[in-house]
């Protein structure tokens, strides 16, 4: 908001564009190793095998970082061209973006430094680092940057220089995080080579994943740059800014649900594996449903915030497409981390590809015409067909299905008692930012109270029990 707010369009646009580069750039050198982490980590030490440990952190670390050093050093030689192909030009622009190439190892670190604490139930720093410390600074630097007025490259360095600092500090706290487990020492019960390659068969289908995941979320706003102009790019990113918000009560559940889910997986815990699942998924519904339903009620109240010029017909229409695709994945549950947790990474792999062909082709046959509409039409397709995927998968490989009496309790709850009543409010009286504000707190405990009714079912204890869990870290 400080974006759109503090600068016009065509500079905001320009800003998007390249962030979104730099984080399809830092998905790529990544790997997927955080995922491989997840898999082989805790697994490792229930088994004994704490002398494996090391060696497999190294495995994944060394080639990560080394790629993306080149991939820095390839985009700071190449970035006029770049950015050419992108559709933007300007020497600010291209200094942005050399900026951007020299933080790439640095976001890279933190990413798989903070998936080594998690990968052994370790939430505390995730959420210190990446939850609390650079999502703070950003906003907070880039607020400053937009009130003195600086031009592109400060804003594009407000927006980086957090990374830098999170790498330093999730450093520090992974080194002190592998003292306290006591992985040091050990000898390897394993030869070090088949460790990596074991780590890198279950991973590269991940890291091919992530990258089509990145894209999915980010490649359409380059491509609106490209395509149409970064005037539009910056109106879609703030129709579709709501999208990522909503996500993060189901990545902490998530984040928090990847142990367990190895550890049953590792057991053969089949009933409790379903179990857990489907009450996952209903939390994910309480947690996230409430944002997406209350931006689809009032979707020119969420505009507003953006500034003038934002709250346009299409990105209405954007925000309701956005809306519908997100409600729908939501409600399917963490399917794609039980496929990869199970060893099914192959599976996940084949579902982003198939999704991102959809998504991309879409994209340019749908936005030189309908513009951000057809970005939005194309991603909503996309997103829903690669969770329907995953759905079915989950099914037939595992015979575990999404929808249970908890999923069927926190939609009824979250559509009769919150979403419908919403709806109709906001339509009888229109209201603006704040009066969409009161709407929601109007109907808020008559949706807590139809949560309270079904708290049995849906382990509301338990969820509060995980989250305070994240929010401090086990002990």
């Amino acid at each position: 908001m400080a974006v759109t707010n503090g600068y016009d369009a065509e500079a905001a646009g320009t800003f998007f564009s390249l962030t979104s580069a730099f984080l399809l750039l830092t998905a790529f050198t990544s790997l997927g190793a955080d995922t491989g982490m997840a898999r082989f980590m805790l697994r490792y030490e229930t088994q004994g095998r704490r002398g494996d440990i090391l060696p497999t952190l190294r495995a994944a670390m060394w080639p990560t970082m080394a790629l993306s050093l080149l991939v820095a050093l390839g985009v700071v030689l190449g970035a006029a061209p770049l950015l050419g192909a992108l559709g933007l030009e300007g020497d600010e622009a291209t200094e942005a973006l050399v900026v951007l190439a020299a933080l790439v190892p640095f976001a890279t670190y933190n990413t798989l430094a903070l998936a080594a604490t998690r990968a052994f139930g370790r939430i505390r720093p995730t959420v210190m680092i990446d939850k609390i410390l650079r999502p703070a600074a950003q906003p907070a630097l880039i607020a400053l940057i937009a009130l003195s007025g600086s031009g592109l490259l400060l804003l594009t360095v407000a927006w980086s220089v957090p990374y830098a600092i999170a790498a330093v500090a999730s450093l520090v706290l992974l080194r002190r995080f592998l003292d306290r487990r006591d992985v040091r020492g050990h000898e390897a019960t394993t030869d070090t080579r088949a460790l990596a390659s074991d780590f890198w068969r279950f991973t590269w289908p991940r890291s091919i994943a992530r990258i089509s995941q990145m894209a999915i979320q980010r490649a359409d706003i380059l491509i609106i740059a490209a395509l149409r102009s970064p005037a539009e790019a910056a109106l879609y990113t703030a129709a579709t800014r709501f999208v990522a918000l909503g996500q993060f009560g189901t990545q902490a559940t998530q984040q928090v649900l990847q142990p367990k889910f190895t550890a049953l997986i590792a057991a053969d815990d089949h009933e409790n594996l379903r179990s857990v699942h489907q009450v996952s998924t209903a939390w994910n519904i309480i947690l996230a449903w409430p944002l997406y339903l209350a931006v689809a009620a009032g979707p020119l109240a969420y505009l507003g915030l953006f500034g003038e010029g934002y709250a346009t017909s299409d990105a209405t229409l954007v925000v309701l497409l956005m809306s519908l695709g997100m409600l729908f994945s939501v409600a399917t549950g963490p399917v794609d981390t039980l496929l990869l947790m199970s060893g099914r990474s192959t599976l996940s792999l084949v579902n982003s590809l198939v999704a991102l062909a959809i998504d991309l082709v879409l994209c340019f046959v749908l936005i030189p015409d309908l513009g951000i509409v057809g970005a939005a039409i194309g991603w909503a397709v996309a997103v829903t067909v690669r969770s329907a995927l995953a759905v079915v998968q989950t099914r037939s490989a595992l015979g575990i299905a999404s929808f249970g009496p908890a999923v069927r309790i926190a939609i009824a709850a979250n559509v009769l008692c919150f979403g419908l009543p919403l709806a109709v409010l906001s339509a009888l009286l229109t209201p603006g930012l704040l009066g969409m504000g009161l709407l929601v707190l109007a109907v808020l405990p008559l949706y807590a109270l139809a949560l309270w009714w079904g708290r049995e079912a849906l382990m509301l204890s338990t969820l509060g029990g995980l989250l305070r869990t994240r929010a401090r870290g086990p002990s």
